[in-house]
């Protein structure tokens, strides 16, 4: 599934916090861990644990 199929999915917001961004567009370039990703996306907003969550199970099925 493409990253952007699972940000529909999981009903991302329009604007991600600007730090949870950064951590996201790392992510989906490569240079960040699975678990490192579900770690640091929520710091800024802890609604985001879910949408994290939810963007993992998307993506690997």
């Amino acid at each position: 599934m493409t990253p952007e199929l699972a940000q529909v999915i999981c009903q991302f917001p329009d604007r991600l916090h600007p730090v949870s961004q950064q951590f996201f567009d790392r992510f989906i370039q490569g240079f960040m861990t699975t678990a490192d990703f579900l770690r640091f996306f929520s710091l800024p907003n802890s609604d985001y644990i879910q949408l994290g969550h939810c963007f993992m199970r998307a993506m690997t099925g």
